[in-house]
């Protein structure tokens, strides 16, 4: 910053401020127009494509803006909008921060930092300074960034892989491909397709050029990986010989053993060839998985109303409508046991619904919600499973969270965050993640709309399901097309037998 930095005390909040800067933690500024004024290129160096987000101009703002998106995606962030407060909370490695709209001063974990320049909202977008990535995000996160003012370039270097290498060693019949990590990740493997093992690390970011192999090692003829947004996948095209496999997870140090054997596939039965059957991680030993009864949360109810959208849809009947249709469905086509943490327009207790299921003997757990954003067109279908909270500041951010949506009391708000925090549990993880990923294939194949993939939610609570559980958001709300198919009962039909289908194929891979 210009003239320098100096750091005091203000209000009681920890504030960086450049020297010769008005000290203001808010502005009221008179209304501005939007404007695209340019594109910005972003340059990976671990092999991915180059892609170009818009670069924003705001009358009455010197410097450049992002939205708030596109920079919660260059930061591989996860992020929360809370309307009411506006403010966005990102989470940028083990740093939580807050960026409140007409408001200059960034909070991370609890300390105040001061930027020249507002974040803004127009036009139902947050608009985040370019600043803010340059010199306040830069420094929690392991990327480094420079910035070309005149190609209007930002190159993103050291991207901080948690997903580093790959090693195999081979014995007997066996093979065993090791994957490298520098932290425990949670994984989801896929053997759907014949001859290819599919291995999902939620939260990975993987080092490409490591994982190219090419020549055959022992069972593996091949390997490959590929990166998304959030998550990392590597895939192993396995030789035909090999027909079990087998996943050891060590967190000292952190590795995944993917063990792959060559004999019968388990008890003599008939397989295609190429399968690999999968046996989880501590699954040997373990009494079989059986699915009897099923507890259907219709999230929000009574004066908790959810989201609303701008026509004045309440998202508590639409949750409703469509638990309703998914209990019909369930009971018609499964002849299972539905237990229902609402049939009315009731508000309950966010602990008491999974007491409910506890109590009830439930065997899986799916609490239904529609999605909102602060952008119209945002849209799309996403599942979460439960998985609990790694470090400090991810608990840190529960109870920032907590607090912020109850105006500042202990009890938590009515919101999907809190119903994440309170399905956590951690000896169903392996089938929460396989139960999610069902249901988005489901959906993703009857809804029409955009998949928005499975999401982990990492956080820590005292009591949760004791059972599989993942919450889906079947559309959004603030979205007018996606509204008007969120009321339509054809709509809920789908969302209903994608959730039957998603239940169906788990009774068969754990029967």
């Amino acid at each position: 910053m210009v003239g320098g930095m100096n750091r005091i005390v203000y209000g009681g909040w920890r504030v960086i401020v450049a020297w010769g800067a008005v000290l203001a933690l808010t502005a009221v500024l008179a209304p501005t127009s939007l404007r695209a004024a340019d594109t910005m290129e972003i340059v990976y160096d671990d092999g991915r494509a180059p892609e170009r987000v818009p670069l924003l101009r705001v009358s009455g703002d010197e410097g450049w803006f992002v939205r708030a998106s596109d920079v919660a995606r260059l930061l591989r962030a996860t992020q929360f909008w809370n309307a009411s407060s506006r403010k966005i909370v990102l989470g940028v490695g083990k740093a939580r921060i807050v960026l409140t709209v007409d408001t200059r001063v960034v909070v991370i974990d609890g300390e105040g930092v001061m930027m020249r320049t507002n974040v803004r909202y127009e036009d139902g977008a947050v608009l985040v300074p370019l600043e803010f990535i340059l010199e306040t995000a830069a420094q929690y996160t392991p990327r480094g960034f420079q910035w070309d003012e005149d190609q209007k370039r930002l190159s993103v270097g050291g991207v901080g892989y948690n997903v580093t290498q790959v090693s195999f060693s081979s014995s007997g019949d066996g093979t065993t491909v090791t994957l490298h990590l520098t932290e425990p990740l949670i994984y989801h493997v896929d053997t759907a397709t014949p001859g290819l093992v599919r291995v999902k690390l939620y939260g990975g970011r993987v080092d490409l050029r490591a994982f190219a192999v090419r020549e055959r090692r022992g069972l593996v003829q091949g390997v490959r990986a590929e990166q998304s947004e959030r998550d990392a996948f590597v895939t192993l095209e396995v030789s035909r010989d090999a027909n079990r496999l087998r996943v050891e997870r060590n967190d000292d140090p952190p590795r995944l053993d993917i063990v792959l054997e060559k004999g019968p596939a388990g008890d003599g039965e008939d397989v295609p060839e190429g399968t690999v059957q999968i046996v989880e991680e501590g699954a040997e030993g373990r009494p079989p998985f059986v699915i009897d009864r099923v507890c259907i949360d219709a999230g929000h109810g009574g004066g908790d109303h959810g989201k609303e959208s701008r026509s004045g849809v309440l998202e508590k009947d639409v949750n409703l409508a469509i638990a309703r249709a998914v209990r019909d469905r369930i009971q018609e086509e499964l002849g299972l046991e539905v237990v229902m943490t609402r049939d009315d327009d009731r508000m309950v207790d966010l602990y008491e619904r999974t007491e409910i299921a506890n109590t009830s003997g439930c065997d899986l757990f799916v609490s239904i919600h529609c999605n909102s954003w602060f952008h119209s067109g945002t849209s799309g279908f996403e599942s979460y499973f439960l998985s609990p909270a790694r470090s400090e500041s991810e608990q840190s951010l529960q109870r920032f969270e907590n607090q912020a949506g109850a105006g500042g009391s202990a009890e938590p708000r009515s919101d999907v965050e809190f119903i994440l925090w309170d399905l956590v549990q951690n000896e169903y993880i392996a089938e929460s993640s396989t139960f999610a990923e069902t249901i988005q294939r489901e959906m993703t194949s009857r809804l029409g709309i955009q998949s928005r993939g499975v999401k982990q939610a990492s956080f820590i609570v005292l009591q949760g399901a004791k059972m599989p559980a993942v919450l889906i958001e079947t559309a959004f709300l603030s979205n007018p097309s996606e509204e008007r198919m969120l009321i339509d009962p054809a709509f809920q039909k789908r969302v209903a037998d994608g959730v039957v289908e998603s239940i169906r194929k788990m009774q068969d891979r754990y029967r």
